[in-house]
């Protein structure tokens, strides 16, 4: 499992305002690997998934906290449920 891609995905999420725009905005969960993949980010979605239901991250946390950090600087993201960002 390569734990350290997704973390590095969710720091880049945080991080990179047009990376969480391509992310957030993205048509389904192929869109969003392939953009992961592009950016050199190698895990599938049964990878984040177990990661997520293990609580090794907080999906739900990190969609908010991109969705509040960006609206603060003026920038309005629409942000879904983490549950289906790779579902």
């Amino acid at each position: 499992m390569s734990k350290e891609a997704v973390l590095q995905f969710i720091e880049k999420m945080k991080l990179d305002e047009a990376f969480a725009k391509k992310i957030v905005n993205s048509k389904d969960k192929n869109e969003r690997l392939a953009i992961a993949k592009a950016e050199g980010f190698e895990f599938s979605a049964e990878e984040f998934k177990i990661m997520a239901e293990e609580g090794e991250i907080d999906i739900d946390q990190l969609l908010s906290y991109i969705a509040n950090t960006y609206e603060s600087q003026g920038i309005r993201l629409f942000v879904r449920s983490g549950t289906g960002l790779f579902e």
